[in-house]
């Protein structure tokens, strides 16, 4: 799964667009909330803590769920697409190169 932070930045341009549905806002508020604990950074922290939900509803996380999944088999698919178009011997010296890294 996706995590929080590219949940978060996924969601952004689509704030942009359109007024988002009220589940939609408090799961972006939240993750906002999320986002300022992990990064430690106290005024943003404290701006989001006055208008974020402390937790979301059931129906909300099942959202938040479905959209870092979604997001997660996004990044699968474009990476399954790279590898088929790469060509094999440049393969072969990327998997040389990590052997030797490790």
């Amino acid at each position: 799964m996706a995590s929080y932070t590219e949940a978060l930045v996924s969601m952004m341009p689509r704030t942009y667009e359109a007024p988002l549905l009220a589940e939609w806002v408090n799961i972006y508020t939240w993750l906002g909330l999320q986002y300022a604990f992990e990064n430690k950074s106290k005024e943003q922290f404290k701006a989001a803590s006055e208008i974020a939900p402390k937790e979301l509803s059931e129906y909300e996380k099942g959202l938040l769920d479905n959209l870092r999944r979604w997001i997660y088999e996004q990044r699968r698919k474009a990476l399954k697409t790279r590898w088929k178009s790469t060509d094999s011997t440049e393969l072969n010296k990327t998997r040389m190169v990590q052997k030797k890294l490790f």
